[in-house]
């Protein structure tokens, strides 16, 4: 029983995920989500690049600063190209209005913590008003008991809450700067508010990044999850970019590892087959800046940005993007992002 709550959760909280998504769904989202998928199979097919209807799922950046300074995070290790800021909360209601009747599921993060933008609440309950599916990811060191009853009234559908250790010595060596009570405390004032509420949302996740320096608190982390109350705990495999970071922050169990490690070089355990996020998902960074998958930290494959007149609908099928997508299903090894990603391998253990 212990290994399947591991793995998937209690199954009420599961099935009311499950609900939640469903619970977003419109003939026109569906028909959108189907056509777009059939463009993918079609275009991974012919290695032609066929592109119908709209991703069904949108990433939005709320902000790319941080209170942390994680090492293996280009925001947290100081190698953040882009110029630190926070979304312009009309230019994201104009964004959500652009996409919302076709668009499922909609991810409010990137890089940075998302509630270091004061009216982060906020931007969730419009996109909520929107009927859309919506979740997160933080580093919980901002709920206190009044924010953890904002976030439960902005009907957030879920929350990845880090949390690498279960000590104040293994969690801090990678989460610099953190206080490990903070976010247990922040934890429970979350479930306390959702009793309080007499609901179930927002589904919260506990996410181990597994590392050499944490991997002995694999088995404390479980437990800990059980105690909190939190839905359920995903073990995420880490991503490192140089050789010596690999040589210094991947875990001895291989098991957890991503990547092939040798004395001299590392490789990513690479899947097969064509990528379908470039049509299944895009980003939005905070300043409006439009790049084709999240491992783009630092804009370096721009398709376009918002802020300069431009609708999402033009630069989501402009001849650009149809390139950047047209050379991935022929030759995806000659894009150096995507050579250190993890699709066909899986983040999660």
């Amino acid at each position: 029983m212990k290994k399947l709550w591991d793995k998937i959760g209690p199954g009420v909280a599961r099935e009311v995920a499950i609900n939640r998504v469903l619970a977003s769904l419109t003939a026109r989202r569906v028909w959108n989500a189907f056509v777009n998928a059939l463009s993918f199979v079609i275009s991974a097919v012919t290695h032609k690049t066929v592109v119908w209807g709209y991703p069904p799922i949108v990433n939005i950046e709320p902000t790319n600063m941080c209170n942390l300074r994680c090492p293996l995070c280009v925001t947290g290790s100081g190698m953040m190209k882009r110029p630190p800021g926070r979304l312009d909360v009309s230019q994201f209601r104009q964004v959500v209005d652009q996409v919302a009747d076709k668009i499922i599921y909609l991810t409010l993060y990137h890089q940075g913590e998302p509630y270091l933008h004061s009216q982060f609440n906020d931007m969730v309950a419009y996109a909520k008003s929107k009927g859309l599916y919506v979740t997160t990811s933080t580093n919980g060191h901002f709920f206190t008991p009044e924010m953890a009853d904002r976030v439960v009234q902005s009907k957030l559908d879920s929350m990845i809450i880090s949390l690498d250790g279960a000590t104040q010595e293994t969690y801090a060596h990678y989460r610099v700067r953190g206080q490990l009570d903070t976010v247990l405390q922040g934890i429970r004032n979350l479930v306390d508010a959702k009793k309080r509420a007499a609901t179930q949302v927002p589904y919260l996740f506990l996410q181990f990044l597994v590392m050499k320096q944490n991997e002995h608190e694999l088995a404390a982390v479980k437990q800990l999850a059980r105690e909190l109350g939190v839905d359920r705990l995903l073990i995420k495999t880490a991503q490192v970019l140089t050789l010596d970071e690999a040589k210094a922050w991947l875990p001895l169990n291989e098991k957890y590892r991503r990547y092939q490690l040798t004395k001299d070089a590392f490789e990513v355990k690479r899947g097969r087959g064509a990528c379908p996020r470039l049509w299944m998902t895009t980003l939005i960074d905070w300043d409006g800046q439009i790049v084709p998958c999240c491992f783009d930290k630092n804009g370096d494959y721009a398709m376009g940005r918002l802020a300069s007149g431009e609708r999402f609908a033009e630069i989501w099928k402009d001849k650009k993007y149809n390139n950047f997508r047209r050379r991935m299903l022929r030759d995806r090894n000659s894009i150096e992002m995507c050579r250190n990603c993890n699709y066909g391998v899986g983040l999660f253990k």
